[in-house]
Protein backbone atom coordinates (compact mmCIF):
# COMPACT_ATOMS: atom_id res chain seq x y z
CA UNK A 1 0.00 0.00 0.00
CA UNK A 2 2.94 2.04 -0.49
CA UNK A 3 3.14 5.28 -2.31
CA UNK A 4 4.27 5.53 -5.84
CA UNK A 5 6.20 8.38 -6.68
CA UNK A 6 4.51 9.06 -9.57
CA UNK A 7 1.44 7.81 -10.69
CA UNK A 8 -0.41 8.79 -14.44
CA UNK A 9 -4.44 8.35 -14.84
CA UNK A 10 -4.31 8.28 -18.36
CA UNK A 11 -7.62 9.40 -20.74
CA UNK A 12 -9.98 9.50 -17.97
CA UNK A 13 -13.91 11.05 -17.94
CA UNK A 14 -12.35 13.86 -15.32
CA UNK A 15 -15.33 14.97 -13.31
CA UNK A 16 -13.35 17.31 -11.03
CA UNK A 17 -15.88 18.86 -8.84
CA UNK A 18 -14.45 22.68 -9.23
CA UNK A 19 -17.20 24.98 -9.75
CA UNK A 20 -18.39 25.47 -13.15
CA UNK A 21 -16.11 22.86 -14.73
CA UNK A 22 -17.97 20.57 -16.95
CA UNK A 23 -17.09 16.85 -17.58
CA UNK A 24 -13.75 16.14 -19.80
CA UNK A 25 -11.44 13.29 -21.12
CA UNK A 26 -8.20 13.97 -19.60
CA UNK A 27 -4.51 12.53 -17.61
CA UNK A 28 -4.41 12.94 -14.09
CA UNK A 29 -0.43 12.87 -12.74
CA UNK A 30 -0.02 12.33 -9.33
CA UNK A 31 3.54 12.85 -7.98
CA UNK A 32 4.22 13.01 -3.66
CA UNK A 33 0.66 12.08 -2.84
CA UNK A 34 -0.64 15.37 -5.16
CA UNK A 35 -2.28 16.15 -7.87
CA UNK A 36 0.68 17.79 -9.85
CA UNK A 37 -1.02 17.84 -13.72
CA UNK A 38 -4.12 17.54 -15.23
CA UNK A 39 -4.85 17.62 -19.15
CA UNK A 40 -4.57 15.80 -22.33
CA UNK A 41 -1.66 13.51 -23.46
CA UNK A 42 0.21 14.23 -20.01
CA UNK A 43 4.13 12.54 -20.79
CA UNK A 44 5.72 11.27 -17.15
CA UNK A 45 8.62 9.42 -16.87
CA UNK A 46 8.74 6.68 -14.43
CA UNK A 47 4.93 6.63 -13.14
CA UNK A 48 2.73 3.68 -12.69
CA UNK A 49 0.57 4.33 -15.97
CA UNK A 50 -3.28 3.17 -15.29
CA UNK A 51 -5.49 3.00 -18.49
CA UNK A 52 -8.27 5.31 -17.24
CA UNK A 53 -10.40 4.96 -20.50
CA UNK A 54 -14.14 5.02 -20.06
CA UNK A 55 -13.88 5.36 -16.27
CA UNK A 56 -15.18 8.37 -14.44
CA UNK A 57 -12.06 10.02 -12.62
CA UNK A 58 -13.63 11.85 -9.65
CA UNK A 59 -12.89 13.25 -6.12
CA UNK A 60 -12.95 10.80 -3.27
CA UNK A 61 -16.28 10.89 -1.03
CA UNK A 62 -16.51 13.00 1.91
CA UNK A 63 -18.70 11.56 4.58
CA UNK A 64 -19.14 14.01 7.30
CA UNK A 65 -21.11 11.63 10.49
CA UNK A 66 -20.26 8.68 10.71
CA UNK A 67 -20.75 6.24 13.92
CA UNK A 68 -17.71 3.45 12.39
CA UNK A 69 -18.41 1.82 15.74
CA UNK A 70 -21.28 0.27 15.08
CA UNK A 71 -20.30 -1.99 12.33
CA UNK A 72 -20.44 -4.92 14.15
CA UNK A 73 -24.80 -4.52 14.83
CA UNK A 74 -24.80 -4.08 11.09
CA UNK A 75 -28.85 -4.46 9.83
CA UNK A 76 -30.36 -4.54 13.50
CA UNK A 77 -31.48 -1.33 13.24
CA UNK A 78 -33.50 -1.40 10.00
CA UNK A 79 -36.76 -0.72 11.69
CA UNK A 80 -35.91 1.45 14.40
CA UNK A 81 -37.34 4.65 15.60
CA UNK A 82 -34.83 7.36 17.52
CA UNK A 83 -36.51 5.52 20.75
CA UNK A 84 -35.38 2.05 19.65
CA UNK A 85 -31.60 2.60 18.80
CA UNK A 86 -31.12 5.17 22.42
CA UNK A 87 -32.48 1.87 23.92
CA UNK A 88 -31.19 -0.76 22.27
CA UNK A 89 -27.77 0.87 20.50
CA UNK A 90 -26.84 3.81 22.80
CA UNK A 91 -27.92 2.02 26.11
CA UNK A 92 -27.47 -1.38 26.03
CA UNK A 93 -25.50 -2.40 23.44
CA UNK A 94 -22.39 0.48 23.54
CA UNK A 95 -22.54 -1.24 27.12
CA UNK A 96 -20.98 -4.53 25.63
CA UNK A 97 -18.29 -2.92 23.59
CA UNK A 98 -14.44 -4.02 24.90
CA UNK A 99 -11.76 -1.76 23.55
CA UNK A 100 -10.90 -4.57 21.05
CA UNK A 101 -14.87 -4.36 19.74
CA UNK A 102 -14.18 -0.60 19.21
CA UNK A 103 -11.00 -1.32 17.74
CA UNK A 104 -12.61 -3.84 14.97
CA UNK A 105 -15.37 -1.91 14.44
CA UNK A 106 -13.58 1.11 13.29
CA UNK A 107 -11.01 -0.82 11.06
CA UNK A 108 -13.75 -2.59 9.15
CA UNK A 109 -15.74 0.13 8.97
CA UNK A 110 -13.24 2.61 7.71
CA UNK A 111 -12.20 -0.66 5.65
CA UNK A 112 -16.00 -0.26 4.06
CA UNK A 113 -16.08 3.19 4.05
CA UNK A 114 -12.80 2.64 1.37
CA UNK A 115 -14.00 0.23 -0.37
CA UNK A 116 -17.00 2.27 -1.14
CA UNK A 117 -15.17 5.00 -2.36
CA UNK A 118 -15.06 7.41 0.67
CA UNK A 119 -11.62 8.54 1.22
CA UNK A 120 -12.64 10.99 4.21
CA UNK A 121 -15.14 10.37 7.11
CA UNK A 122 -15.85 11.83 10.14
CA UNK A 123 -16.20 9.47 13.41
CA UNK A 124 -18.51 10.85 15.62
CA UNK A 125 -17.68 8.03 18.34
CA UNK A 126 -19.62 7.81 21.44
CA UNK A 127 -17.87 4.13 22.37
CA UNK A 128 -15.03 5.39 24.67
CA UNK A 129 -16.41 3.18 27.39
CA UNK A 130 -12.24 3.23 29.13
CA UNK A 131 -9.14 5.58 28.22
CA UNK A 132 -8.47 1.75 26.12
CA UNK A 133 -10.99 2.27 24.18
CA UNK A 134 -10.82 5.55 22.59
CA UNK A 135 -6.67 4.74 21.66
CA UNK A 136 -7.87 1.61 19.68
CA UNK A 137 -10.66 3.03 17.90
CA UNK A 138 -8.62 5.83 17.01
CA UNK A 139 -5.83 2.93 15.91
CA UNK A 140 -8.93 1.14 13.75
CA UNK A 141 -8.54 4.23 11.65
CA UNK A 142 -5.07 4.71 11.15
CA UNK A 143 -4.80 0.92 10.27
CA UNK A 144 -7.19 1.32 7.98
CA UNK A 145 -5.59 3.77 6.07
CA UNK A 146 -8.66 6.46 4.96
CA UNK A 147 -8.41 9.86 5.81
CA UNK A 148 -10.40 10.67 9.04
CA UNK A 149 -11.08 13.12 11.53
CA UNK A 150 -11.81 11.10 15.12
CA UNK A 151 -14.09 13.08 16.80
CA UNK A 152 -14.02 11.95 20.72
CA UNK A 153 -17.31 10.96 22.16
CA UNK A 154 -17.96 11.90 25.64
CA UNK A 155 -21.13 10.39 26.54
CA UNK A 156 -21.39 8.33 29.50
CA UNK A 157 -21.72 4.80 28.69
CA UNK A 158 -21.60 2.48 32.04
CA UNK A 159 -19.86 -1.22 31.11
CA UNK A 160 -21.97 -4.30 31.44
CA UNK A 161 -19.55 -6.33 31.71
CA UNK A 162 -16.19 -5.78 33.55
CA UNK A 163 -13.83 -3.02 32.54
CA UNK A 164 -10.59 -0.60 33.59
CA UNK A 165 -12.80 2.35 33.72
CA UNK A 166 -11.37 5.06 36.25
CA UNK A 167 -12.64 6.35 39.25
CA UNK A 168 -11.90 9.72 38.22
CA UNK A 169 -15.80 11.25 36.87
CA UNK A 170 -13.55 13.38 34.58
CA UNK A 171 -11.69 10.85 32.93
CA UNK A 172 -12.73 11.05 29.17
CA UNK A 173 -10.83 14.73 29.54
CA UNK A 174 -7.54 13.24 30.48
CA UNK A 175 -8.21 10.44 27.98
CA UNK A 176 -8.49 12.51 25.12
CA UNK A 177 -5.71 15.16 26.30
CA UNK A 178 -3.55 11.88 26.35
CA UNK A 179 -4.73 11.04 22.77
CA UNK A 180 -4.31 14.65 21.82
CA UNK A 181 -0.68 14.42 22.55
CA UNK A 182 0.12 10.99 21.53
CA UNK A 183 -1.79 9.36 18.17
CA UNK A 184 -3.48 12.09 17.27
CA UNK A 185 -0.74 15.09 17.50
CA UNK A 186 -0.92 16.12 14.27
CA UNK A 187 -2.90 18.77 12.62
CA UNK A 188 -1.63 17.14 9.01
CA UNK A 189 -2.13 13.75 9.26
CA UNK A 190 -4.12 11.32 7.65
CA UNK A 191 -6.87 10.82 10.86
CA UNK A 192 -6.95 14.08 13.40
CA UNK A 193 -8.45 14.75 16.57
CA UNK A 194 -12.04 16.31 16.96
CA UNK A 195 -14.35 16.19 19.77
CA UNK A 196 -18.23 15.16 19.91
CA UNK A 197 -19.92 16.83 23.09
CA UNK A 198 -22.12 14.53 25.15
CA UNK A 199 -25.42 15.37 23.40
CA UNK A 200 -25.51 18.80 22.78
CA UNK A 201 -29.21 19.06 22.80
CA UNK A 202 -29.46 17.31 26.35
CA UNK A 203 -27.22 18.88 28.29
CA UNK A 204 -27.36 21.77 29.79
CA UNK A 205 -26.05 25.18 28.05
CA UNK A 206 -23.68 25.81 30.86
CA UNK A 207 -22.12 21.98 30.29
CA UNK A 208 -22.14 22.31 26.39
CA UNK A 209 -20.26 25.15 26.98
CA UNK A 210 -17.48 23.74 29.16
CA UNK A 211 -17.34 20.89 26.45
CA UNK A 212 -17.04 23.34 23.62
CA UNK A 213 -14.03 25.09 25.33
CA UNK A 214 -12.15 21.96 26.54
CA UNK A 215 -12.11 20.30 22.49
CA UNK A 216 -11.42 24.28 21.79
CA UNK A 217 -8.49 24.12 24.28
CA UNK A 218 -7.14 20.75 22.31
CA UNK A 219 -7.26 22.48 18.79
CA UNK A 220 -9.69 19.85 17.74
CA UNK A 221 -10.30 19.83 13.77
CA UNK A 222 -14.16 19.48 14.12
CA UNK A 223 -16.63 19.89 17.00
CA UNK A 224 -19.28 17.19 15.87
CA UNK A 225 -22.99 17.66 17.94
CA UNK A 226 -26.42 16.14 17.35
CA UNK A 227 -28.80 19.17 16.79
CA UNK A 228 -32.47 19.90 15.73
CA UNK A 229 -33.67 16.80 15.40
CA UNK A 230 -36.81 17.66 13.47
CA UNK A 231 -39.88 17.19 15.96
CA UNK A 232 -37.53 15.85 18.69
CA UNK A 233 -36.32 19.25 19.13
CA UNK A 234 -39.62 20.45 20.68
CA UNK A 235 -38.73 23.77 20.28
CA UNK A 236 -35.68 23.48 22.23
CA UNK A 237 -33.50 26.07 19.81
CA UNK A 238 -30.20 24.97 21.38
CA UNK A 239 -28.46 26.96 18.27
CA UNK A 240 -30.06 30.13 18.68
CA UNK A 241 -29.21 29.86 22.57
CA UNK A 242 -25.27 28.98 21.62
CA UNK A 243 -25.56 31.85 18.80
CA UNK A 244 -26.41 34.41 21.67
CA UNK A 245 -23.98 32.45 24.23
CA UNK A 246 -21.39 33.32 21.26
CA UNK A 247 -20.46 29.47 21.13
CA UNK A 248 -20.59 28.86 17.25
CA UNK A 249 -17.28 28.74 15.49
CA UNK A 250 -16.45 27.50 12.50
CA UNK A 251 -14.65 24.55 13.93
CA UNK A 252 -18.44 23.31 14.61
CA UNK A 253 -20.50 20.76 12.56
CA UNK A 254 -23.69 20.53 13.69
CA UNK A 255 -25.51 17.59 12.58
CA UNK A 256 -28.98 16.50 11.27
CA UNK A 257 -30.54 20.18 11.86
CA UNK A 258 -34.14 19.03 10.17
CA UNK A 259 -35.48 21.45 13.18
CA UNK A 260 -33.63 24.65 12.38
CA UNK A 261 -35.10 28.02 12.11
CA UNK A 262 -33.81 30.72 8.68
CA UNK A 263 -32.31 32.41 11.65
CA UNK A 264 -30.25 29.31 12.77
CA UNK A 265 -28.74 28.66 9.36
CA UNK A 266 -28.26 32.59 9.08
CA UNK A 267 -26.41 31.92 12.15
CA UNK A 268 -24.33 29.14 11.46
CA UNK A 269 -23.83 30.66 7.90
CA UNK A 270 -22.05 33.80 9.02
CA UNK A 271 -20.24 31.88 11.80
CA UNK A 272 -18.48 29.44 9.03
CA UNK A 273 -19.63 26.15 10.97
CA UNK A 274 -21.15 23.70 9.15
CA UNK A 275 -23.96 21.31 8.64
CA UNK A 276 -24.04 17.80 7.94
CA UNK A 277 -27.16 16.01 6.78
CA UNK A 278 -27.88 12.30 6.86
CA UNK A 279 -30.91 11.71 4.76
CA UNK A 280 -31.56 8.32 5.76
CA UNK A 281 -31.83 8.62 9.31
CA UNK A 282 -33.81 11.68 9.28
CA UNK A 283 -36.19 10.37 7.05
CA UNK A 284 -36.73 7.07 9.26
CA UNK A 285 -36.53 8.29 12.20
CA UNK A 286 -38.63 10.92 12.24
CA UNK A 287 -35.83 13.21 12.27
CA UNK A 288 -37.57 15.61 9.98
CA UNK A 289 -36.96 16.46 6.30
CA UNK A 290 -33.24 16.65 5.52
CA UNK A 291 -31.67 19.95 5.66
CA UNK A 292 -29.08 19.81 3.31
CA UNK A 293 -30.25 21.81 0.60
CA UNK A 294 -32.18 24.34 2.68
CA UNK A 295 -29.01 24.81 4.45
CA UNK A 296 -26.79 25.36 1.06
CA UNK A 297 -29.31 27.84 -0.33
CA UNK A 298 -28.73 29.85 3.30
CA UNK A 299 -25.20 29.49 2.51
CA UNK A 300 -24.26 27.02 4.89
CA UNK A 301 -21.53 24.92 4.45
CA UNK A 302 -23.09 21.45 3.77
CA UNK A 303 -22.37 17.95 3.39
CA UNK A 304 -23.75 14.18 3.66
CA UNK A 305 -23.23 11.76 6.07
CA UNK A 306 -23.84 7.91 6.85
CA UNK A 307 -24.65 7.96 9.93
CA UNK A 308 -25.34 4.81 11.53
CA UNK A 309 -23.94 1.52 10.16
CA UNK A 310 -25.82 -0.83 12.02
CA UNK A 311 -29.22 0.25 9.43
CA UNK A 312 -27.85 1.80 6.25
CA UNK A 313 -24.72 0.25 3.77
CA UNK A 314 -21.85 2.29 4.41
CA UNK A 315 -21.55 4.32 0.72
CA UNK A 316 -22.58 7.75 0.02
CA UNK A 317 -24.69 6.63 -3.06
CA UNK A 318 -27.85 6.34 -0.83
CA UNK A 319 -27.40 9.55 1.28
CA UNK A 320 -27.17 11.20 -2.22
CA UNK A 321 -30.04 9.69 -3.81
CA UNK A 322 -32.30 9.78 -0.94
CA UNK A 323 -31.44 13.62 -0.24
CA UNK A 324 -31.97 14.80 -3.93
CA UNK A 325 -35.14 12.48 -4.63
CA UNK A 326 -37.05 13.67 -1.16
CA UNK A 327 -35.95 17.55 -2.33
CA UNK A 328 -37.39 17.52 -5.87
CA UNK A 329 -40.53 15.58 -4.10
CA UNK A 330 -41.05 18.06 -1.62
CA UNK A 331 -40.44 20.60 -4.36
CA UNK A 332 -42.86 19.01 -6.90
CA UNK A 333 -45.54 18.44 -3.96
CA UNK A 334 -45.29 22.23 -3.93
CA UNK A 335 -46.15 22.75 -7.27
CA UNK A 336 -49.27 20.32 -7.27
CA UNK A 337 -50.61 22.05 -3.89
CA UNK A 338 -50.96 24.58 -6.43
CA UNK A 339 -52.38 22.86 -8.87
CA UNK A 340 -49.93 23.03 -10.91
CA UNK A 341 -47.08 21.02 -12.54
CA UNK A 342 -43.00 21.55 -12.95
CA UNK A 343 -41.50 22.64 -15.99
CA UNK A 344 -38.36 21.53 -14.76
CA UNK A 345 -36.69 19.76 -11.95
CA UNK A 346 -34.63 21.14 -8.73
CA UNK A 347 -32.24 20.54 -7.52
CA UNK A 348 -29.68 19.14 -10.05
CA UNK A 349 -27.67 16.01 -10.20
CA UNK A 350 -24.40 17.58 -9.42
CA UNK A 351 -25.59 19.53 -6.43
CA UNK A 352 -25.89 16.03 -4.86
CA UNK A 353 -22.46 14.98 -5.74
CA UNK A 354 -21.31 18.64 -4.85
CA UNK A 355 -22.36 18.05 -1.52
CA UNK A 356 -21.21 14.57 -1.19
CA UNK A 357 -17.38 15.92 -2.38
CA UNK A 358 -16.28 19.39 -2.50
CA UNK A 359 -19.65 20.18 0.27
CA UNK A 360 -17.92 17.78 2.86
CA UNK A 361 -14.83 19.18 2.59
CA UNK A 362 -16.22 22.96 2.68
CA UNK A 363 -18.31 21.47 6.21
CA UNK A 364 -15.11 20.44 7.96
CA UNK A 365 -12.90 23.14 6.09
CA UNK A 366 -11.15 20.94 4.30
CA UNK A 367 -11.68 22.16 0.82
CA UNK A 368 -8.16 23.71 0.41
CA UNK A 369 -7.21 20.11 0.94
CA UNK A 370 -9.75 17.63 -0.62
CA UNK A 371 -13.00 17.85 -2.29
CA UNK A 372 -12.14 18.42 -5.86
CA UNK A 373 -9.14 17.31 -8.63
CA UNK A 374 -7.16 20.22 -8.96
CA UNK A 375 -3.35 20.74 -9.43
CA UNK A 376 -1.88 21.29 -5.62
CA UNK A 377 -4.46 18.94 -3.92
CA UNK A 378 -3.98 15.98 -2.26
CA UNK A 379 -4.47 12.71 -4.57
CA UNK A 380 -7.60 11.37 -2.82
CA UNK A 381 -9.44 10.19 -5.94
CA UNK A 382 -11.90 7.28 -6.80
CA UNK A 383 -12.20 6.00 -10.16
CA UNK A 384 -15.15 3.89 -11.07
CA UNK A 385 -16.21 1.55 -13.98
CA UNK A 386 -18.90 2.35 -16.71
CA UNK A 387 -18.93 -1.40 -18.49
CA UNK A 388 -21.55 -3.33 -16.24
CA UNK A 389 -24.89 -3.81 -17.07
CA UNK A 390 -26.38 -1.47 -14.94
CA UNK A 391 -23.80 0.74 -16.05
CA UNK A 392 -23.67 0.90 -19.85
CA UNK A 393 -24.10 3.40 -21.33
CA UNK A 394 -23.23 6.40 -18.75
CA UNK A 395 -24.06 9.34 -20.90
CA UNK A 396 -23.69 11.58 -18.34
CA UNK A 397 -21.13 10.81 -15.74
CA UNK A 398 -22.57 12.87 -12.90
CA UNK A 399 -25.86 11.21 -13.45
CA UNK A 400 -24.30 8.05 -13.44
CA UNK A 401 -22.20 8.70 -10.38
CA UNK A 402 -25.80 10.28 -8.51
CA UNK A 403 -28.04 7.95 -9.96
CA UNK A 404 -26.32 4.42 -10.91
CA UNK A 405 -23.68 3.31 -9.75
CA UNK A 406 -22.73 1.38 -6.80
CA UNK A 407 -19.42 0.37 -4.51
CA UNK A 408 -18.74 -2.85 -6.92
CA UNK A 409 -17.96 -0.31 -9.59
CA UNK A 410 -14.95 1.05 -8.09
CA UNK A 411 -12.10 0.39 -9.27
CA UNK A 412 -9.54 2.04 -7.41
CA UNK A 413 -9.42 4.09 -4.82
CA UNK A 414 -6.68 6.58 -4.28
CA UNK A 415 -6.06 8.41 -0.64
CA UNK A 416 -3.14 11.18 -0.57
CA UNK A 417 -1.51 9.25 -3.48
CA UNK A 418 -1.33 5.93 -2.37
CA UNK A 419 -3.23 3.25 -4.04
CA UNK A 420 -5.54 1.45 -1.13
CA UNK A 421 -8.22 -0.75 -4.17
CA UNK A 422 -7.15 -1.60 -7.54
CA UNK A 423 -9.07 -4.03 -9.57
CA UNK A 424 -11.94 -3.45 -7.38
CA UNK A 425 -10.04 -5.42 -4.24
CA UNK A 426 -9.04 -3.61 -1.23
CA UNK A 427 -5.37 -3.65 -0.68
CA UNK A 428 -5.11 -2.20 2.78
CA UNK A 429 -6.31 -4.96 4.66
CA UNK A 430 -6.27 -9.08 4.45
CA UNK A 431 -9.95 -9.48 4.65
CA UNK A 432 -10.38 -13.06 4.73
CA UNK A 433 -8.10 -13.52 8.39
CA UNK A 434 -9.87 -10.95 9.34
CA UNK A 435 -13.18 -11.62 9.02
CA UNK A 436 -13.10 -14.76 11.82
CA UNK A 437 -12.10 -12.54 14.36
CA UNK A 438 -14.40 -9.71 13.57
CA UNK A 439 -17.20 -11.85 13.23
CA UNK A 440 -17.06 -13.91 16.77
CA UNK A 441 -16.73 -10.04 18.10
CA UNK A 442 -20.02 -9.55 15.97
CA UNK A 443 -21.97 -12.15 17.55
CA UNK A 444 -20.85 -12.17 21.34
CA UNK A 445 -22.10 -8.39 21.12
CA UNK A 446 -25.25 -9.02 19.63
CA UNK A 447 -26.45 -12.25 21.90
CA UNK A 448 -25.10 -10.34 25.15
CA UNK A 449 -27.34 -7.02 24.04
CA UNK A 450 -29.98 -9.58 23.51
CA UNK A 451 -29.91 -11.38 26.73
CA UNK A 452 -31.01 -7.50 28.38
CA UNK A 453 -34.43 -6.56 29.24
CA UNK A 454 -35.08 -3.20 27.71
CA UNK A 455 -38.63 -2.13 29.11
CA UNK A 456 -37.57 -0.38 32.44
CA UNK A 457 -34.36 1.20 30.38
CA UNK A 458 -37.17 2.06 27.35
CA UNK A 459 -38.91 3.54 30.19
CA UNK A 460 -36.41 6.10 31.00
CA UNK A 461 -35.43 6.46 27.36
CA UNK A 462 -39.21 8.33 26.93
CA UNK A 463 -38.05 10.26 29.51
CA UNK A 464 -36.13 12.28 26.84
CA UNK A 465 -39.09 13.12 25.05
CA UNK A 466 -41.95 13.26 26.78
CA UNK A 467 -44.09 13.54 23.38
CA UNK A 468 -43.39 10.82 22.30
CA UNK A 469 -46.64 8.82 20.97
Amino acid sequence: MSAARKILLSGGRVVSMVDGEAERVADVLIADGVIAAIGPEIAAQDADVIDAAGMIVAPGFVDTHRHVWQTQLRTVASDWSLLDYLVHMRLIAAAFYTADDAYLGNLVGALEALDAGVTTLVDHCHIINTPEHAREAARGLIDAGGRAIFCFGTFPNTPRVAMDVPADPDWRRGAAEALRRGALASDTGLVRFGFAPSEAESMSLDDLTSEIAFARSLGAAAISCHVAMGPYDAGARRVRRMGEAGLIGPDLLFVHGAALTDQELGLIAAAGAGISATPETELQMGMGFPVAFRAREAGVRAGLGVDIVSNYSGDMFMPMRLGLQATRAARNAAFQARGRAPAAITPLAVEALRMATLGGAEAIHMERQIGSLAVGKSADIILVGTDTVHMTPAHDAVGALVLNARPSDIDIVIVAGRIVKRHCRLLCADWPSLRGRFQASCARIFDQARSVESADIAAFARGFWPHLE
